[in-house]
């Protein structure tokens, strides 16, 4: 398991490598759906920091104070890089790879929005409170759903 920095830092590498920069809604919305997908296919976390529900979505409190400061401008990657605390293993860096090259080509707000659907854990657990956790064991029930119901659909 990884603090989301060691998750976002793997998405700003990805970032760099192609070019693209990436500003702190997108970082927050990619670093919460890759733990989702990882507890939907593994059933274990991620990452092993708080998810809390904010008003304009799950947002991951750690990562959040350490980005805030880019507003919407691009997060500087050297920021993240420093907050680290360790590299991924090679399965959970290609795990990643595998959400940022499904997701790299919508915005922040389009990420956002995803999260926000109905049924979402996002959408379960705000009720105007902010900062109320949001469990991993309903984020990995809406994931594994998800996933069945691709599956079935084949």
């Amino acid at each position: 398991m990884y603090n989301s920095l060691d998750i976002a830092n793997e998405f700003m590498k990805l970032a760099k490598e192609e070019g693209f920069t990436i500003q702190p809604m997108k970082l927050l919305k990619l670093t919460y759906i890759a733990h989702g997908w990882y507890l939907g296919f593994n059933g274990k976390p991620l990452i092993n920091d708080t998810i809390q529900a904010w008003k304009y979505g799950p947002v991951i409190p750690v990562l959040y104070n350490v980005i805030k400061r880019f507003g919407s401008g691009s997060v500087d990657p050297m920021t993240v890089e420093l907050y680290k605390e360790k590299d991924l293993e090679k399965d959970d860096a290609e795990f990643v790879k595998l959400i940022w090259n499904n997701y790299k080509q919508f915005s922040g707000l389009e990420l956002s929005t995803r999260t926000h659907l109905d049924n979402t854990p996002w959408k379960k657990v705000y009720d105007g409170v902010h900062n109320k956790p949001i469990p991993n064991d309903l984020i990995e029930s809406y994931y594994k759903s998800y996933i069945n119901e691709r599956r079935a659909a084949k």
